[in-house]
């Protein structure tokens, strides 16, 4: 087993096992709360390269060295390597618009995996075993629709109303067909808004932690708190303790936001 895949499951506190559902829910449970849904890198990843997502060694050392994470597209794919390095069949799966999760087929049975959406989605879905699925967690309900085959609505709701919905194409891909959904989802404009904003999610326990700018929201299964931090000072250093984001990973995004007209301080 290569070196990175050894540290990635150090830094997942578990071992490596023969493929099972058990120990996929496992793995996406501590992939959940030991690596953080967060934007910072991306910037790194758009203006340092090399690459726009980084392989899975460069992955592993800004995960363990910098406490890196990564929005979708490098959550996923890199979950999707290492799964695939533990002897998992998996393939990537296209979520319009603009969002990335994985099929792995185990048992004769495809589930969809997805570390890479902010989102309480805590174990594995058999999405053909029935029209309809839902989560909940931390204040939000995720609800899985089939529109037709092939086909499945992804709502998350937040007190009954929707906040966003995306369209799941339920059919595997390799790596080389999803370089265009990259490529687009690091687009510097304004109308990609991914690109003009700072979050960060973590999942500790029964809390949730939700940045977005400069606001943090703590959610629990009963009720949320909100936060906000109107000193960059203060800021970098909750971020750094809520997340264990690198202190140096803040201040060039924050010059980049600002550089096109985002000031959060």
């Amino acid at each position: 087993m290569e070196a990175a895949v050894c540290q990635y499951l150090q830094h997942l506190r578990l071992e490596k096992e023969l493929p099972s559902i058990n120990y996929l829910q496992r793995l996406i449970q501590h992939h959940l709360s030991l690596v953080p849904y967060e934007t910072f890198s991306k910037f790194h990843y758009f203006l340092n390269g090399p690459e726009l997502v980084p392989s899975l060694p460069d992955f592993v050392k800004n995960l363990t060295d910098r406490g890196w994470g990564g929005t979708c597209f490098t959550l996923n794919m890199n979950f999707a390597r290492l799964l695939s390095d533990l002897g998992f069949d998996c393939s990537l799966v296209r979520v319009q618009p603009s969002h990335l999760a994985i099929m792995v087929e185990i048992n004769g049975k495809r589930l969809y995996v997805d570390v890479g959406y902010g989102s309480p989605i805590m174990k594995p879905i058999e999405l053909e075993a029935k029209p309809r699925h839902v989560l909940h967690g931390f204040g939000e309900e995720i609800i899985f629709t089939k529109i037709k085959n092939g086909e499945y609505e992804i709502d998350r709701r937040s007190n009954g109303k929707s906040f966003v919905k995306k369209l799941i194409k339920w059919a595997p891909l390799p790596e080389e067909h999803i370089l265009n959904d990259i490529g687009e989802s690091y687009a510097d404009r304004d109308e990609n808004i991914t690109m003009r904003r700072v979050t960060a999610v973590r999942f500790n326990g029964h809390q949730c932690f939700f940045l977005r700018n400069r606001t943090m929201k703590v959610m629990t299964y009963r009720n949320i708190s909100e936060l906000q931090i109107n000193e960059q000072e203060k800021w970098i250093n909750l971020i750094h303790e809520v997340y264990q984001i690198d202190k140096n990973s803040m201040e060039p995004v924050l010059t980049f936001l600002k550089n096109r007209g985002v000031n959060l301080f």
